[in-house]
């Protein structure tokens, strides 16, 4: 099941999405919940730690994370992204191409991720 909750590394707030396992569905809900969060923040102030690990993914999705991305792209100081693989390697980085987002990076594990999160502070 999808969650979003705030997390600290290293004594730095990191918003944790976790769409990790989920299905379609709850994705799409993760999504409307997770933009209300977002918005909620001082802008340029995210850090967010993304796991899609196992995550199902289609051109609803795909469509979904556009909109998502560019939404939340005045809140988002940085994020970090585990799970992505494969074809969702090639969607994620048409997802950066389409949006012009450049402050998120790809991470090998969650922990890599939570290093380089709390770096950006």
């Amino acid at each position: 099941m999808a969650g979003i909750s705030f997390i600290t590394h290293k004594g730095v707030k990191l918003l944790y999405e976790d769409v990790s396992q989920s299905k379609a569905d709850d994705i799409l809900a993760f999504i409307q919940g997770a933009k209300a969060i977002i918005a909620s923040q001082p802008k340029n102030s995210v850090l967010a730690l993304v796991n899609v690990k196992d995550a199902s993914f289609d051109t609803t999705i795909t469509s979904a994370l556009k909109d998502f991305m560019k939404a939340n792209a005045p809140y988002i100081k940085c994020a970090a992204v585990y799970g992505v693989d494969g074809m969702k390697e090639i969607v994620f980085r048409g997802i950066l191409t389409v949006t012009g987002r450049k402050n998120l990076i790809l991470c090998k594990t969650l922990e890599e991720g939570k290093d380089y999160l709390a770096n950006q502070k």
